[in-house]
């Protein structure tokens, strides 16, 4: 299975702030960030992302969702591989021995 290239975020010139700026008008960027995420620049590179916490959790619920269906996913695909091969199955003492 290939791994996915992550679509990277999409912002607009005024979510850009260089770092010296935004160290001088933080308060600014703050107010900013409440409405869309801040991005702060180091030597023209986005280095820091500055974000209202309520839109941070939203998006660090979604991300321990995510992991839970794929963990439930790979759970699910070996269950089913067991059941169409048992044979496969390895014991717990078999394992616990292999320590």
């Amino acid at each position: 299975m290939g791994a996915k290239l992550m679509e990277k975020p999409t912002f607009n010139a005024d979510q850009l702030v260089s770092a010296s700026t935004a160290a001088k008008t933080f308060g600014s960027i703050r107010k900013k960030a409440k409405v869309l995420p801040q991005f702060i620049t180091d030597n023209g590179e986005v280095d820091t992302v500055v974000l209202e916490y309520k839109y941070y959790e939203e998006m660090y619920t979604r991300l321990k969702e995510l992991e839970e269906k794929e963990e439930e996913r790979v759970l699910q695909q070996r269950i089913e591989r067991l059941e169409d091969n048992p044979s496969a199955a390895v014991s717990w003492r078999a394992v616990r021995r292999s320590e």
